[in-house]
């Protein structure tokens, strides 16, 4: 289970604890674990996997996230993430913060990474994080995930299998499961297109996809200049809202704009 500290609360943890989960993963924005502590402690408390997650780690430079993963780490976080949001990172700039974290952090607490497409580059900047020392690796079948989605996890298997890397998983067996399991069921099938390829190409956290499409079609204006504005703003995970002012302002100022919808139909809640 993922936890944000002040959307998720210590009945909550405690909840997803009897409910089965046995790993919780709290996550802050990259520059902000010093709210992580109490929740991380809580967790290992509950007998859970405690995993700090860093998100948005590209707006940090390696130095300063591994101060930040130093913090998670003293309040007990077992494991500790850089999390590419945004997909906005090239290999060279995974590789780099997993090693300071790597040089940073004890010896007992593993580093993991978590990739988005939307350059691309899940797959490959999974492989740099595994050979600067990343241990936990996420991917999802199909890539299912926000922006342009995950590494996919098929993907990911087969090219570690090819670079000599055994993630202990069967190529074919998981090229069925992503096929005949996942593929049927998915009614959007993440790809690289215009909105998930600015999301990494600015910086913009990808679960701000669908709500910037759904907020640049109620006000009638481009997709692309309100995740881009979204990006100039330094808007982070959590801050969505932001996207309705913002296409609220463009529908004002810019000559693109099309005429808003009627206050009725203009926003539908996600």
């Amino acid at each position: 289970m993922l936890l944000l500290p002040g959307v998720g609360v210590r009945s909550h943890l405690s909840r997803a604890r009897d409910a089965g989960a046995s790993v919780a993963r709290i996550a802050t924005h990259c520059t902000e674990a010093d709210i992580a502590p109490q929740h991380l402690g809580l967790a290992r408390d509950l007998g859970m996997t405690a995993v700090g997650f860093l998100m948005m780690a590209h707006m940090a430079e390696p130095a300063i996230l591994a101060g930040q993963a130093a913090v998670m780490a003293h309040a007990g976080a077992q494991v500790v993430y850089v999390t590419d949001s945004a997909g906005a990172m090239a290999p060279r700039d995974v590789a780099a913060r997993v090693a300071a974290l790597r040089d940073r952090l004890p010896a007992d607490v593993e580093v993991g990474v978590h990739a988005h497409h939307n350059l691309s580059f899940g797959v490959a900047n999974s492989l740099a994080a595994i050979e600067a020392g990343a241990t936990w690796v996420d991917g999802c079948t199909c890539g299912l995930g926000a922006g342009a989605g995950n590494a996919p996890t098929e993907v990911l298997v087969a090219a570690a299998d090819k670079q000599g890397i055994d993630l202990g998983v069967d190529v074919r067996a998981i090229v069925d499961v992503a096929e005949d399991v996942v593929r049927p069921v998915i009614d959007r099938l993440p790809v690289v297109d215009r909105g998930s390829l600015l999301l990494g190409y600015a910086g913009v956290y990808s679960s701000f996809l669908l709500h910037a499409e759904r907020a640049a079609a109620a006000f009638g204006v481009p997709v692309a200049d309100v995740l881009l504005e979204a990006a100039a703003r330094k808007a982070v995970g959590g801050q969505e809202d932001i996207l309705i002012e913002i296409a609220a302002q463009l529908a004002r100022t810019s000559p693109r704009a099309r005429p808003c919808l009627t206050p009725s139909t203009a926003w539908t809640p996600a």
